[in-house]
């Protein structure tokens, strides 16, 4: 091309003269990177590093941000081969060379990716013209340290004092004084320690719009050292850090298409589509993918693909190639709840109501202070049901209230916290119940909720749940306050829970509860009793699944049958 980037070896009133040229491919890579950078690609050939469609979506989701002068912080849960981890390496590099005194780090999983993206930034120095290649002091060790090698013209000409640094997730160590421009984190879910590493990491990137920082990862379940990645995603889906989530479905690969080797092979491939293979074409039109034959072949090579490449499990197939970003994230193979029912409760998902909708209502305003999601004012001649499950408070368990409406079976109300004791969330729950018309509570009273059912009590409340208790001795029935979970009365909640699903007739606002029935599994061979959130062994309370809210609900759920249809 043209008016090339020059060398960086020139003297300081050289770039300063030509500084137009370098500041158009500063703010331009990707015209850097496709007219500069070679790849070896699948075949082993070497070609320049031109966009594919995953990739062009990124760089165009970075040049949003980089226009909107933000720091550049972006996570991916990906499929398989989509070229992002070879973006990732383009833009950093590209940073890297075009800007003194850049330090960049990426982190890999293993010690053969690690190799890998090396090698790859090694071939993008190599294969840079030799006018625009900047002095190279190291080379080698899994570092590029771009300065001058020759100790005797290094202070007058020290090169553009930068460097890349590529490591091991399990070897590296980051000191607290580590300045880093530019980090990319790669395969994240499959870190031995990846909270403790991202934290050191990501403290070392100032927060500076000059900046970047890309996580990716295929994903690695919802638990153990999947956890952590799933979490990120999770969080920064809510706004609760500010990455921004790119999804990158698996049909957005031209490769990932079969050709039919006649017409009448695919009129009867047409023919023989089951609901899930029908259904995914929706998916495809939403990134644009409209044509019928495009379709046709796609589809085709994901039945070629689940033999050929998930060892016969479409299950499996959906971890690595998924179409949507909740098939990246699946559940073990001991999930309680179907993964269908799962999914189709994310229809029902809904933000909670802005604070402008409670106008003067006091009562609203101070459960929405207190952390109330509410979905729905409450109706007149409504009856609502509201699910209490406690626990100790200040960093434990979380503490949890569900609400449903007896008439539609939405949850109209939603709220946990590890920060408050048992006699708190009772404060709360009862707020929370006489705002929904003095709804019935179902507050469970294993330890710690005898705590909580002493406030119930003391209030003199009217409407709390009673249990059927049988006297062992006289065999008479009795009624007492609150739900007891044991290895009965689990499994018929969890069962009862699943079948209002089945029927439609419970749907969930909480997209927090929804995701934890992913993780809700059966955690011993005793059947359904030992059932509860999916963790790693030994995991620590800060990162644990949890399924506070879930179990709520299913209490909240029980409260139904025991209120007027309506």
């Amino acid at each position: 091309m043209e008016n090339r980037l020059p060398t960086i070896q020139t003297s300081e009133s050289k770039i300063s003269a030509l500084r137009e040229v370098y500041g158009w491919y500063q703010d331009e890579p990707r015209s850097f990177i496709e007219h500069n950078l070679l790849i070896k690609t699948k075949s082993g050939e070497l070609k320049p590093l031109a966009f594919n469609s995953p990739q062009l979506i990124i760089y165009g989701v970075i040049q949003r941000i980089k226009q909107e002068g933000k720091p550049i912080r972006i996570i991916v849960p990906k499929a398989r081969r989509e070229g992002v981890s070879t973006l990732a390496e383009a833009l950093i590099f590209h940073r890297t060379v075009r800007k003194r005194n850049t330090h960049s780090l990426v982190i890999a999983h293993d010690p053969e990716t690690t190799d890998e993206i090396f090698s790859m930034s090694k071939l993008f120095y190599d294969g840079l013209p030799r006018k625009e290649k900047p002095l190279v002091r190291y080379n080698n060790k899994k570092q590029l340290v771009f300065e001058n090698p020759d100790p005797k013209t290094r202070i007058e000409e020290p090169g553009i004092r930068s460097k890349m640094t590529i490591a091991t997730a399990d070897k590296v160590k980051i000191g607290r004084g580590l300045n880093i421009h530019c980090f990319h984190a790669s395969e994240v879910a499959f870190w031995k320690d990846a909270k403790t590493l991202m934290l050191a990491a990501l403290q070392a990137v100032p927060d500076l719009p000059d900046t970047i920082v890309i996580v990716e990862s295929t994903a690695n379940g919802v638990a153990g050292t999947g956890k952590y990645f799933y979490d990120f995603v999770q969080e920064a889906l809510e706004n609760k850090n500010d990455f921004q989530v790119i999804f990158l479905p698996w049909f957005l690969m031209p490769e990932y298409e079969r050709a039919f080797a006649s017409r009448e092979e695919k009129e009867k491939f047409a023919r023989s589509l089951d609901a899930y293979e029908k259904w995914l074409p929706t998916e495809m039109a939403k990134y644009g993918i409209s044509d019928p034959d495009a379709i046709l072949e796609k589809l085709n090579w994901r039945r070629w693909a689940i033999p050929n490449k998930a060892g016969g499990s479409a299950e499996d197939f959906k971890q690595e190639y998924p179409a949507t970003l909740q098939e990246a994230f699946i559940a073990s193979t001991n999930a309680v709840i179907p993964k269908e029912l799962i999914e189709a409760q994310r229809k029902f998902i809904r933000k909670p109501l802005p604070v402008q909708a409670f106008a003067e209502n006091r009562k609203a305003l101070a459960l929405t202070d207190a952390g109330v999601e509410i979905y729905e004012l409450p109706q007149k001649g409504h009856f609502y049901s509201l699910g209490a499950d406690s626990a100790e408070g200040e960093g434990g368990d979380d503490g949890a209230l569900t609400v449903f409406s007896r008439r539609t079976g939405r949850e109209v109300a939603s709220f946990a916290s590890d920060r408050l004791p048992p006699e708190e969330l009772a404060k709360l729950a009862l707020n929370l119940a006489m705002y929904f018309n003095n709804a019935l509570i179902v507050p469970e009273i294993n330890h710690p909720g005898p705590a909580m059912l002493a406030v119930f009590k003391k209030s003199g409340y009217p409407n709390i749940y009673r249990r059927e208790v049988i006297d062992k001795i006289t065999n008479a029935k009795t009624r007492k306050l609150g739900w007891r979970t044991n290895s009965l009365t689990k499994p018929m909640m969890v069962q009862d829970f699943k079948q209002g699903m089945r029927e439609e007739e419970i749907g969930l606002s909480c997209e927090s509860t929804v995701n934890q029935m992913l993780t809700f599994i059966r955690t011993d061979e005793r059947g359904l009793h030992g059932m509860g959130a999916e963790n790693g062994d030994g995991a620590p309370k800060e990162n644990r699944n949890k399924d506070d809210r879930l179990i709520s609900a299913m209490l909240a759920w029980q409260g139904m049958k025991e209120l007027p249809a309506r």
